[in-house]
């Protein structure tokens, strides 16, 4: 038994470093079931269980493991390493929830044994810049940093986190102080072909972060492309891939995408309960639908804006609650110049219309509006089903009729 425990534990850590979330999961629950309490396996077993839970939404079913190891730091036989990184869990949990009083007690408590645990310094300087407390944000961000300048496992581990945790400040802020250095830093891992998985991906979330803050389109759709099997998680306790990708799509100048991957999003994050990750995206969604402008796009985006604000006025996220009102001010004085296209049509979908009139397929359509062939395939569904048209004849037809063939 012993052995097999002590096999599943390995199984546990090798499929979290290779962000392989699920199957880290299954093994981390298989070695709980056969470990006992005495067993030093159940505790990183928990740990990896926790996590991967947390990126993969399922807050519910990581509380109870993140509590056990919560409970472990206060029994004298925990190791004083040991004990910080064990309120990883529970701190990254409060803070995904919102609850910024347990974020910093937590955190605070595992900071007191080890002063530059990477893993409770990352959400610890995200939680200050979420509720505005910059100042004290920089306080943990050199802590974060000065690990990174270190040496050993610290060193290691802060600079998967510092590239990521500067990225969601300069989101957050809108300031791009010290962009360069998350640059640098996510650059050298990337570069690194012995880097683990998980780290690498740390680090592409990064730059990807660091093109749509630059405004960089090539750059974005490299980053999209490395990114995209990852939707539906999140990356460490900062920010959903699909917001993410959401981001990326936008900054490609492909609205429709980007709206895609911000309703997978909210879904996410609903399902989630990761409120301050879902008030931020309805506050990016909100301003992809600003710029595509299409019918129906305004008075979403109101609605993305006013359910943004009420979260963060309940959160108080300072940060947040000033950019959607500056937001809402905008969409309100802006009358709509959408063009009014029959059946409730969207201007990408009146493009896809168009090449479909014209004879093209779903991959020379994709090649021609530079959006991948699964995005088309959603827009000539959307297509037949607000034309009332039965196959792409019938929607070539209707193009015809209504002038909007090519």
């Amino acid at each position: 038994m012993p052995l097999e425990v002590h096999t599943l534990t390995n199984l546990t850590v090798l499929s979290g470093q290779h962000f392989q979330l699920q199957e880290c999961v299954d093994n981390g629950l298989k070695a709980i079931a056969l470990a006992t309490d005495e067993e030093n396996s159940i505790r990183t077993s928990r740990w990896w269980t926790a996590m991967s839970l947390l990126y993969l939404g399922e807050l519910d079913a990581a509380r109870p493991h993140a509590l056990f190891l919560r409970d472990l730091t206060e029994k004298r036989n925990t190791p004083r390493l040991y004990a910080s990184n064990a309120l990883t869990p529970i701190t990254s949990s409060s803070c995904l929830e919102g609850d910024w009083i347990a974020g910093r007690e937590y955190s605070d408590r595992g900071l007191e044994i080890s002063p530059l645990t990477p893993m409770l310094l990352s959400p610890r300087v995200l939680l200050e810049d979420e509720t505005g407390e910059s100042t004290q944000g920089k306080v943990y961000l050199e802590r974060l940093l000065e690990a990174m300048s270190g040496a050993g496992l610290y060193k290691m581990l802060a600079s998967t986190r510092v590239p990521v945790a500067i990225a969601a400040i300069t989101r957050i802020t809108g300031i791009p102080d010290r962009l360069e250095i998350a640059e640098a830093a996510a650059k050298a891992i990337v570069s690194v072909q012995s880097a683990l998985p998980n780290g690498s991906r740390q680090a592409r979330s990064a730059l990807a972060l660091v093109a749509v803050q630059r405004g960089d389109q090539a750059a974005a759709e490299e980053h999209y492309a490395d990114l995209i099997e990852l939707r539906g998680t999140m990356i460490l306790t900062a920010i959903s891939i699909d917001r993410i990708l959401g981001l990326l799509s936008q900054t490609m100048g492909n609205l429709d995408q980007a709206a895609a991957h911000f309703e997978d999003g909210l879904a996410f994050c609903h399902r989630a309960g990761y409120r301050p990750e879902l008030a931020w995206t309805c506050c990016d969604y909100a301003d992809t639908l600003s710029l595509r402008d299409g019918s129906g796009d305004r008075a979403k985006s109101i609605a993305l804006l006013d359910e943004a604000l009420a979260i963060s006025t309940e959160l108080g996220m300072r940060p947040l609650m000033e950019r959607v009102a500056s937001r809402q001010e905008l969409v309100q004085a802006q009358p709509s110049t959408a063009p009014a296209y029959p059946d409730g049509l969207t201007q990408r979908e009146v493009e896809v219309l168009g090449l479909v009139a014209a004879g093209k397929s779903n991959a020379d359509i994709a090649v021609e509006l530079v959006i991948s062939p699964n995005t088309v395939i959603r827009d000539v569904s959307n297509i037949l089903a607000k034309t009332g048209s039965s196959n792409r004849t019938e929607a070539a037809g209707y193009a015809s009729q209504n002038g909007l063939a090519e």
